[in-house]
């Protein structure tokens, strides 16, 4: 009788580890994942909200603001544009693409700062406020 106990108990043990690491957050089980999007399926987005979340206290409330990838992918930056709104409360964001169509050039000259997400532009577009793995924020030059 204890022999079955102790076999039915190390069996559920077994099955009970077996069912925690099949768990999404098991492979952070012993550290904090960066963003809310490292584990998921839209893990893509990680890099832009910590670039965003840097961003912060570097862009002015009420500033213009063009948020892009590099390189451009249309549809990333419709995408940047809504994470930004959410991100980057009491600035006017400026959109590079809306629904996967790029904004028209004289449309951008509006922002005051510029994020890139992604590798730094080849042409600067202004003084470098911040470098990051994630990509780069600057302050546009008129």
């Amino acid at each position: 009788m204890k022999r079955a106990v102790l076999l039915s108990l190390l069996g559920s043990a077994v099955l009970a580890g077996f069912s925690i690491a099949a768990l999404p957050f098991s492979r952070g089980l012993f550290r904090a994942p960066r963003t809310p999007y490292d584990t998921g399926d839209a893990s893509f987005a990680a890099p832009a909200w910590i670039l965003l979340v840097r961003a912060e206290p570097l862009v002015p409330r009420n500033a213009y603001v063009l948020v892009r990838s590099e390189p451009v992918d249309l549809n990333l930056d419709t995408y940047l544009h809504r994470f930004a709104v959410a991100l980057l409360p009491g600035r006017q964001i400026v959109p590079a693409a809306r629904w996967g169509v790029a904004s028209e050039p004289k449309d951008l000259e509006i922002a005051e700062y510029e994020v890139v997400v992604g590798r730094a532009p080849t042409i600067p577009p202004g003084r470098l406020l911040l470098e990051a793995p994630e990509g780069t924020v600057w302050r546009r030059e008129r």
